[in-house]
């Protein structure tokens, strides 16, 4: 039997930091806890709380957009870290 240690920082293709500030678009089945896509204008990125799923989830907070922009609300999500690769924040950073 093999032990499957979880515990490790989130495998991110770019440093969190970077992420803060950027439009961030969730396709469907990259956010745990919801069913449908997310677009989420990132304001912090919980690494403190990300160690425990095996590196390929991180939470991210943030303010929930429509896809025309509008704020609809503060949201936190559970995120899959190939959904915050450089494609994924191709959008402008907020200013």
């Amino acid at each position: 039997m093999s032990v499957l240690s979880i515990s490790m920082p989130p495998l991110l293709s770019v440093p969190a930091d970077q992420m803060v500030g950027r439009v961030l678009h969730v396709p469907a089945g990259s956010c745990r806890y919801r069913s449908d896509g997310l677009v989420l204008l990132v304001r912090h990125v919980r690494l403190d709380i990300s160690w425990w799923y095996g590196g390929f989830w991180v939470w991210v907070e943030g303010d929930e957009l429509a896809e025309d922009g509008y704020r609809l609300r503060w949201t936190q999500a559970l995120v899959h870290v190939t959904a915050c690769d450089l494609g994924a924040l191709a959008g402008h950073r907020a200013r």
